[in-house]
């Protein structure tokens, strides 16, 4: 068992029928997330490495159902090398009374955060690769209408021992899809995603091998627990801080935090900082409403003195109260003309990231634009000239735009208030699925043997 007890997978399994848990072999615990306990394993028809993750207690609410159920529709449809697949759903031991699911997921070795908080150095090609993935995968999901709203490096995964001309520092994959959204689908409460940078990624364990496991994974508590690693706000943009509407431009912003911290970490800088934008409260003490307070104040007021203070016209998009809210933390509006008010962010910017070129800088600007709609696109990004010396062969595919009809009616349950028998039914439907696309795998395997 490699370090994991007989017992210990034995309870990792309760709730699986046994058909599904004979199809994998070798199965080790490697970690517990929030929300989840995740296993490796290997499946036995084809002897492939995978990620188990096995979320406990799915029905004790109705929102934590919708969640399992939106997070698998988005994995079943994002085919993409650069995003993590869903392989299958275990089919449980009752259909009518499971409480747990099985995702089976492509395993990674390693994950963005790790790599960077070894503060090893990175070669600028290594960046670059990295960076046209995660683009590439961000093109993917905005193409399907979709936004991650989680981006940060717990969430980049990494398989760096297979090592291909496309993939020459190795295979990024982005993940953890629990608190993405489709257009047109209701919005998350404002204390879904303030829980978020409270409480890690349930699929953290999947990056973490060799974490103990805290055994079946129970229902969140009342009140988010405090990690030792919770930065989820260091990458959340402006207008998500100001509870202002927002877009897919979210996910690019955190590109360019991430991409910041990439850039110092090359052989010839001496720095190490880490996050761009690191807000004081990032482990609160209390959860009331001043505290919320003082953390968005603080996580804006790190925003402005890093990016400098902004002109009136660079938060036109938001309403009179945001606007209110950053001339405050700002201390005023900058009255300099656009071109002076882009050289002065450039500047702040070249002295974070001290050896920048001039083209990762301009990447790093835009992306780190205040306005969200100056801010690229992902397709837009790939085509900065910071790329333009990057091989043919790594260059990605773009995805075409999908119907958005398509998409929103696999998503229509998020509009409709649902019980849990109905939710339970839904889910017991993508199972079904899922087991009829095992079985024409089986069938095409053994076909072509």
């Amino acid at each position: 068992m490699s370090g994991s007890t007989m017992s210990e997978i034995d309870q990792f399994w309760a709730g699986a029928s046994a058909a599904g848990r004979a199809r994998y072999t070798n199965v080790k615990l490697i970690g517990a997330g929030a929300y989840s306990v995740v296993a490796r394993a290997e499946e036995v028809a084809t002897g492939e490495r995978v990620a188990i993750k096995r979320i406990g207690e799915v029905f004790y609410d109705a929102l934590e159902a919708k969640k399992v159920l939106r997070e698998i529709r988005l994995l079943r449809d994002f085919h993409h090398k650069n995003i993590i697949g869903l392989r299958e759903l275990v089919e449980p031991a009752s259909m009518e009374t499971f409480d747990d699911i099985f995702m089976v997921t492509d395993y990674m070795e390693s994950d963005l955060r790790r790599l960077i908080k070894s503060k090893k150095d990175m070669q600028s090609a290594q960046i670059k690769s990295y960076m046209v993935q995660l683009l590439a995968a961000l093109q993917h999901v905005h193409a399907l209408h979709s936004i991650h709203r989680d981006l940060k490096p717990a969430n980049i995964l990494l398989l760096t021992s297979k090592v291909t001309d496309q993939y020459p520092f190795g295979l990024l994959r982005l993940c953890d899809f629990g608190l993405a959204r489709v257009a047109g689908g209701n919005e998350a409460s404002k204390r879904e995603l303030e829980a978020a940078s409270e409480v890690e990624s349930e699929l953290d364990a999947l990056r973490i091998d060799g974490a103990k496991p805290q055994g079946k994974a129970a229902p969140p508590p009342l009140m988010p627990q405090m990690t030792s690693y919770v930065v989820t706000r260091w990458y959340r943009a402006p207008e998500v801080i100001l509870k202002e509407p927002y877009s897919a431009a979210i996910d690019i912003w955190a590109v360019g935090c991430i991409f910041k911290e990439m850039l110092e970490l090359v052989p010839q800088s001496r720095m190490r900082t880490g996050a761009i934008f690191p807000g004081r409260y990032c482990i609160p003490f209390s959860f009331g409403e001043d505290q919320r307070d003082r953390q968005r104040h603080d996580q804006l007021t790190v925003i402005c003195r890093v990016l400098g203070q902004p002109t009136q016209a660079e938060m036109s998009w938001a309403s009179p109260d945001g606007q209110n809210e950053v001339k405050r933390v700002s201390n005023g509006w900058s009255t300099a003309s656009e071109v002076d008010r882009k050289r002065v962010q450039l500047q702040k910017l070249q002295d974070a990231v001290a050896t920048a070129s001039a083209e990762e800088l301009q990447l790093l600007q835009a992306t780190l634009s205040i306005n969200p709609k100056q801010r690229p696109t992902a397709a837009q990004a790939l085509k900065f000239a910071y790329f333009k010396d990057l091989p043919p062969v790594q260059m990605p595919e773009i995805t075409k735009e999908v119907d958005l009809e398509v998409i929103q009616a696999a998503f229509k349950f998020e509009k409709e208030t649902l019980g849990l028998n109905e939710l339970r039914v839904l889910i017991s439907n993508d199972l079904f699925m899922s087991q009829e696309s095992i079985r024409e795998r089986s069938a095409s395997s053994h076909k072509h043997a």
